[in-house]
């Protein structure tokens, strides 16, 4: 094994490598060019400071959306791992190769915050092809038709609370909303520079991902800023606060079926509607809109968000989720082989109310989608029949040996396939 220094040893001991130490891997050709039952042949390196790491354990899996794996042992070498596989239906193969210790406990990378140094990707297969796994409810326009109306029902009484301490030294008007809407009020972040002109300035909205915790204002020169809430509770508390929820009464929410069992009911109903109150008010209430441009941007949930809002709000002129969440819900629990979405809620008829496969049907802007051929919290799948269901001026951007949580790798050495229409 090559010979490193002993404050390497010890970290390499504790289960932590140099943050130079990275994998860089891809496949044979563009990774959603593949045909079904052709050959995806992959080579994948392990590298530090630019150079091939030797003789270093490894581990790597393999699986399909037909339902087939495998999975084996290596060392690296001078030559990278060389792996192939195939998918004989539309779908992806999924490619996972592990560092690992002497006993076997996979090696965390500071590079990757402090994930696994791994090389996680894939490629696909006929990927235009990948289609939802069910139909959308035949009522679906209805369902969220009888819940825009009952918002519009709702008077728009806003409490606006100022916080000079994040106006950058008064560079911004920033301020607290809180709108009533159907359920609990909406919550955000509203941020206009001080010298901007009336109607002079687009609107970029941020939706936040899955989970409980403090959120801060994010001032933006170029735009009005509106960071709305994921949840109605109190904001820049201490962790205390957000930790109550979190165990409390936003445990897993939106995510048991038994609370899931009717569509009026789930979480995701009234967060959307809050989504939509939020922005309504900005466009009626802030003079600086220039009345045209509307962007509506997140990760994850915040990407499922973005999705709603751009269906359901035609205002809307851009759309931009990344690693977007909800997309073909049908598929982990109605289909025997593609590979299981590894954080979801669990199956009920009612969620496919909030499949973003279904949404973005309606959204009629442009969408620029982005994600990681490894992430499995929103399948590479998932997103393909998202992209499959959309409208003209749709893109895609699917980057190689990257996660939910973002590139495993240098992000120089992550290759990337796009798509458009």
């Amino acid at each position: 094994m090559k010979k490193i220094t002993l404050i390497a040893t010890l970290c390499a001991a504790a289960c932590a490598l140099p943050a130079q130490q990275y994998f860089v891997g891809n496949c044979d050709k563009d990774a959603l060019s593949y045909k079904c039952g052709e050959p995806m042949n992959f080579q994948i390196g392990l590298f530090e400071d630019g150079k091939p790491v030797v003789g270093q354990k490894l581990v790597w899996e393999i699986n399909t959306d037909d339902g087939t794996s495998a999975k084996g042992e290596a060392v690296s070498a001078q030559q990278p791992l060389k792996l192939s596989t195939k998918c004989n239906r539309p779908g992806f193969a999924r490619v996972k190769v592990f560092a690992v210790d002497k006993d076997g406990k996979k090696i965390k990378s500071q590079m990757a915050k402090n994930r696994p140094l791994s090389f996680q990707g894939g490629a696909g297969a006929d990927v235009c092809k990948i289609a939802t796994s069910g139909p959308e409810p035949k009522d679906f326009d209805a369902f969220w038709q009888k819940h825009l109306d009952e918002l519009a029902k709702v008077p728009m009484n806003c409490k606006v609370k100022p916080l000079p301490k994040f106006s950058k030294d008064g560079k911004f008007n920033v301020s607290e909303l809180t709108i009533d809407c159907v359920g609990k009020p909406a919550k955000a972040f509203l941020s206009v520079p001080v010298n901007a002109k009336e109607k002079s300035l687009p609107i970029h909205v941020t939706l936040i991902g899955y989970g409980v915790g403090r959120i801060a204002p994010k001032p933006r020169a170029d735009a009005i800023s509106l960071i709305v809430l994921r949840h109605s509770y109190e904001t820049l508390q201490n962790d205390d606060y957000y930790k109550k929820m979190r165990d409390g009464e936003l445990k897993a929410f939106g995510l048991k079926a038994k609370e899931n069992q009717n569509p009026d009911n789930c979480y995701f109903k009234n967060m959307i509607l809050r989504d939509l109150r939020a922005l309504d008010y900005v466009k009626k209430n802030v003079k600086e809109w220039n009345g045209r441009d509307i962007t509506v941007q997140g990760g994850s949930m915040g990407g499922f968000q973005s999705i709603f809002m751009a269906a359901l709000d035609k205002d809307i002129t851009l759309c931009l989720p990344h690693v977007p969440w909800m997309t073909d819900l049908w598929a982990s629990d109605c289909n025997t082989t593609r590979q299981r979405c590894e954080f979801k809620p669990e199956w009920t008829p009612a969620i496919r109310y909030f499949d973003s496969t279904f949404a973005i049907k309606r959204v009629k802007c442009p969408v620029k989608i982005t994600a990681w051929l490894g992430d499995y919290v929103c399948p590479p799948a998932g997103v393909m029949a998202l992209y499959n269901n959309a409208n003209k001026n749709t893109s895609i951007d699917f980057g190689q040996n990257g996660v939910h949580g973002g590139c495993m790798s240098k992000p120089e050495t992550s290759k990337h396939f796009t798509l458009s229409k």
